[in-house]
């Protein structure tokens, strides 16, 4: 009894240090927006500059995201040396891969970012082309940072990996404070690349000692555990991108206010990710490996039930003190009045993709412990062609504020979706290994 006391009160330590430094890295992060949209307002400049974050943001969500998903179960189980050969191999191979993508999208953005952006005057989508071309430097420098903070955390060095985050945060805020006022717009674009270059070499000592590239049997592995991330992500996880070219085709400021609001729940999500999912993924992996399918239910139940109480929770103080808070924090400058309160409308109407988001990254990073990474693409792909249709209809009727109710209602119906799915499977499982456990009896 003692050691299982022993046991809860450290993991409630780390992860509540791990609440404090990602906490940190993310507030810097909102203020790099905050002090956009004050002293420029949200307009065709602001939104250039968010639209131009759209293809690389998707881009990292579809490769970066499922590699680090698959990564971390592969690195947690392996032995020292096996895990630094295989995460030095990936680094580099993503470096290439990224490097690559990257100067293709920068010379052929001329034809491709008009397309993401069909409501923008001809002046706002040159504008989003250049500041397009700067962003697409640093996702080289954020593509690999994904291998680097899956390699951390599968050292339980989790916050050593945001540490990292933070201190690289600080330089691109300090580059956008000196920068805004001699650069204008261009300084917010060129503060994300040095914020994302910082990160990589923070974080190389990750890795381990340098190993060349080699061909390693948990390459194998990662890759086919990849392809149905990649085949269906590219697909549903274009969700953001999907609502982002809606917004640019209505009036100037809508896009930036939306993508605002994502951008704050987002942030949200990424603190409480690190602070109550990422330290659970190498046990998960650990108990499935071995078949404790008891052990990981609980595991799961536990971290699912903390993201819906503080979800839910915060959710009234929204309500409540939602307007005051943010007319504090946004009454500066050009952030008017009545955007406050659009803003705040939108987070409010956005308030189911903060508890199914949530909710979504315990369930999902479930599925991946055991292996799975078909059953969450399969639900998001279906729930995914439903928004489609659901969110058309939403934007065309009540506009921007109908397009946010077509994305919480997505969102928890994902959630639910997933959590009936792996309850079913992990009972399946249990039941399977019980019954071969009997059978020479």
């Amino acid at each position: 009894m003692f050691k299982l006391g022993w046991m809860l009160g450290k993991s409630v330590r780390l992860s509540a240090v791990l609440a404090a430094i990602s906490a940190s890295g993310i507030l810097i992060n909102l203020a790099y927006q905050w002090y956009v949209l004050t002293r420029v307002g949200p307009g065709s400049e602001t939104d250039a500059l968010f639209a131009g974050m759209m293809v690389p943001q998707l881009m990292l969500t579809i490769v970066a995201g499922s590699l680090s998903y698959v990564l971390v179960p592969i690195l947690a189980t392996a032995d020292e040396d096996s895990r630094g050969g295989l995460a030095w191999t990936l680094y580099q191979g993503m470096a290439l891969f990224w490097g690559t993508l990257a100067a293709v999208l920068i010379v052929l953005a001329p034809y491709w970012v008009p397309l993401t952006v069909p409501g923008f005057d001809p002046a706002t989508k040159r504008l989003a082309v250049h500041l397009s071309r700067v962003q697409l430097i640093g996702l080289v420098f954020t593509g690999v940072a994904g291998v680097q903070a899956a390699a951390y955390q599968a050292r339980h060095r989790f916050a050593a990996a945001e540490g990292g985050a933070v201190v690289a945060a600080l330089a691109g805020f300090g580059f956008l404070l000196w920068g805004l006022p001699r650069m204008g717009i261009t300084a917010a674009a060129w503060a994300t690349v040095i914020r994302s270059g910082c990160q990589t070499v923070l974080q190389v000592p990750a890795l381990g000692p340098y190993h060349r590239p080699a061909r390693h049997p948990g390459l194998d592995l990662a890759w086919r555990r990849m392809l149905p991330l990649l085949s269906g992500a590219s697909y549903y996880k274009a969700d953001g991108f999907f609502d982002r070219l809606l917004a640019s085709m209505g009036p100037p400021g809508a896009l930036s206010l939306y993508h605002l609001s994502l951008q704050l729940y987002a942030s949200a999500h990424t603190v409480l990710n690190r602070a109550v999912v990422a330290p659970a993924v190498p046990r998960l992996a650990r108990t499935s490996a071995a078949g404790e399918w008891q052990d990981f239910m609980a595991l799961s139940r536990r971290r699912l039930r903390a993201m819906l109480l503080i979800t839910l929770g915060l959710v009234p103080v929204l309500l409540l003190a939602g307007r005051p808070v943010l007319a504090a924090m946004l009454a500066h400058g050009q952030f008017s009045p009545a955007r406050i309160e659009e803003l705040w409308l939108i987070l409010v109407l956005l308030s189911g993709v903060w508890i199914g988001g949530a909710a979504g990254q315990v369930l999902s990073t479930s599925f991946y412990a055991t292996g799975d990474t078909r059953t969450p693409t399969r639900i998001g792909v279906v729930g995914f062609s439903i928004a489609i249709a659901l969110k058309l209809l939403a934007f065309w009727y009540f506009g921007i504020l109908g397009l946010a109710v077509a994305a919480s209602l997505y969102y928890l119906g994902n959630s639910v979706a997933l959590l009936v799915t792996l309850r079913r499977d992990l009972r399946r499982a249990s039941v399977s290994d019980e019954l071969r456990i009997l059978a020479p009896l």
